[in-house]
């Protein structure tokens, strides 16, 4: 090619190569604008929710409140009832005592009254008179006996009125009782009524709950996704290799086709499986050189640079993605763990991950791929 064509076609290059950062930066920008714009609505979404949410759960609260106060109205009244319906056995067994009393004393004073008239009728007041030696002992015999009959009748009066006493105290007890079991059934309905609004409340606080959740897990995948979109654009600015003399077409003491050994062994622990090339047993090119060691071995950053990416891809499984400049990049996969984010420095040696068999593998193995300006290069020129 003719130096005057050459120069122009370097210059086209290097053109392209700011035109597609600056496209780059473009579309960067216009997807941060709107999911900014996202943000902002799905924040403003999740606060007006949570304001609901937060109100919902004060009238919860003071439903509680009323709903402690109604079982300890209720408990009280339980009680009362309790205690009434317990004094209104007692007072029913005093009632039943104070009858049997003066049916007894009454068939006392029957049997006495058969023994004193039987006969003739006044047998027992005869011999009351004619075993009397003086008249003082007539009117002393007399005087008992009217005693005695007067007795009896008094402790007949006095069960009458034991009866009737306790039984004005049975009906007493009984309206306790009833009023207090009206209170204590007007107590539970109240209790299944603030329930039933508790329950409503908190079904509605769930509903909003399960809403936020659902903003928050949207507001996760848009961060997610702007995070992505930056580490592709610093990725793809990176693959753009413009040589400031315009000269060299990879980075220095990088030729191709030469050992530059500028990379350390990022597994030195394992064997070769599958190397740099095309491939007969899958007919296809192999970008990288598989690296077979037990899974859960350690491998390390092959030098110094910056982790443009550090999570799982489909067929990469989980990943490390490191550039080093000048549009040198070297990628790690398959992995079983990462120890390293993205946006992280690391230094050349450093434990990045652990050999693994995630994505598209047939067993553990660390995938070691060398780009240079985003194309493919083989590894062992730089190890």
């Amino acid at each position: 090619m003719p130096p005057s064509l050459a120069t122009h076609t370097r210059h086209i290059r290097a053109s392209l190569s700011r035109m597609l950062v600056g496209t780059i930066i473009v579309v960067l920008a216009l997807f941060s604008w709107q999911t900014s714009s996202a943000f902002a609505v799905d924040i403003s979404q999740k606060d007006a929710l949570q304001a609901q949410a937060d109100d919902l759960f004060v009238r919860i609260d003071a439903l509680q409140t009323d709903l402690a106060k109604a079982e300890e109205d209720h408990a009280a009244a339980m009680q009362r009832r309790d205690e009434a319906t317990a004094a209104m056995v007692e007072a029913q067994e005093r009632i039943d005592a104070a009858a049997a009393r003066a049916a007894e004393v009454q068939e006392r004073l029957g049997d006495r009254a058969v023994e004193m008239y039987k006969g003739s009728g006044t047998s027992s007041l005869i011999e009351v008179l004619l075993g009397s030696a003086t008249f003082e002992d007539l009117i002393a015999s007399f005087d008992m006996f009217s005693r005695v009959a007067s007795q009896d009748a008094s402790l007949v009066q006095e069960a009458k009125d034991l009866r009737a006493e306790a039984e004005a105290a049975r009906l007493e007890f009984e309206r306790q009782a009833q009023t207090a079991e009206n209170e204590m059934r007007a107590a539970e309905a109240l209790r299944t009524e603030i329930e039933t609004s508790k329950a409503e409340l908190q079904a509605q606080v769930d509903s909003i709950t399960a809403d936020i959740a659902e903003i928050e897990a949207e507001i996760e995948l848009q961060a997610e996704a702007a995070a992505a979109a930056a580490a592709s654009a610093k990725y793809t600015a990176d693959y753009v290799f413009t040589p400031s003399d315009g000269s060299a077409q990879t980075p220095a003491g990088a030729a191709s086709g030469s050992s530059g050994g500028i990379f350390a062994n990022p597994c030195p622990a394992a064997r070769t499986s599958s190397g740099y090339g095309w491939r007969a047993f899958d007919n296809s090119f192999h970008k990288g050189t598989d690296m077979a060691a037990p899974a859960g071995t350690p491998y390390y950053a092959a030098e110094a640079g910056t982790v443009l990416i550090a999570g799982f891809s489909t067929s990469a499984g989980n990943w490390i993605v490191i550039s080093h400049g000048n549009g040198l990049v070297t990628k790690y996969m398959h992995s079983s763990a990462l120890h390293v984010k993205a946006g992280q420095r690391v230094e050349r040696g450093q434990h990045i991950g652990d050999v693994g068999s995630t994505g598209y593998s047939t067993g553990p193995h660390l995938h070691f791929q060398v780009e240079v300006n985003g194309k493919a290069v083989c590894p062992y020129d730089y190890l």
